[in-house]
């Protein structure tokens, strides 16, 4: 799914071409925003970076991180502030300034404002986070249903829930498997053919299995 998005004409022209070039990306609008600096459709985003979050959060000097988050949830549904940096250096940033206290204010405005913070390293990243948050809100969730019996459950014995991760292994066969060797070491120590003797395992899937099950790392 694409998006199209605005970008407020005060960011730096790095984060437009980022934006651009990003293949969810349709369209970029750049011009004055009202609030936030990337936004679409519902969503706004307010970009920090560390500097600019330990200002405008801690409120030494600069813009009000509070106020321009106020703004956001009045204007749009949803509302984020994303740093460009690490948490790390956002602590790091003013040496003064507890890490305790950084992390804390995080945590305020994540819970009193109902705006999530999140450090997101450097700008691709950031970009990456902003556009995948407008899509989870645009795009409709599947109602489709899984099928009985897709998911294992808890209840079930480790081994043969196990069975069931393997790629290309559905439940149906993961409870043949489990029947013919209930422990993963007697699985293991299984030979193609013992495999191939499995009910609905023919030698595609017999490979398959393992190599999953003796593969490095």
């Amino acid at each position: 799914m694409s998006v199209a998005v605005t970008a407020d004409d005060r960011e730096p022209g790095g984060l437009v071409a980022v934006l651009r070039d990003h293949s969810d990306v349709e369209s970029v609008e750049v011009r004055r925003l009202d609030s936030g600096d990337v936004v679409s459709g519902s969503v706004a985003v307010e970009r920090k970076t560390p500097d600019d979050y330990l200002r405008s959060a801690l409120g030494r000097r600069g813009s009000d991180l509070e106020a321009q988050v106020r703004a956001m949830n009045e204007a749009y549904e949803h509302a984020y502030v994303l740093i460009e940096g690490d948490l790390a250096d956002v602590e790091a940033r003013w040496p003064d300034v507890p890490g305790a206290a950084v992390r804390g204010s995080l945590a305020s405005i994540t819970a009193r404002l109902g705006a999530p913070v999140v450090p997101c390293g450097d700008r691709a990243r950031l970009v990456d986070v902003a556009v995948r948050l407008v899509r989870k809100h645009t795009e409709s969730p599947s109602t489709r249903s899984l099928p009985p019996g897709a998911v294992p459950g808890r209840d079930e014995p480790t081994a043969k829930r196990m069975y069931g991760c393997i790629d290309g292994v559905g439940p149906e066969t993961a409870a043949r498997l489990y029947e013919a060797f209930p422990t993963v070491e007697s699985l293991l120590s299984a030979s193609r053919d013992d495999l191939e003797a499995v009910d609905g395992v023919g030698p595609g899937r017999a490979a398959a299995i393992d190599d999953a099950l003796r593969r490095d790392g």
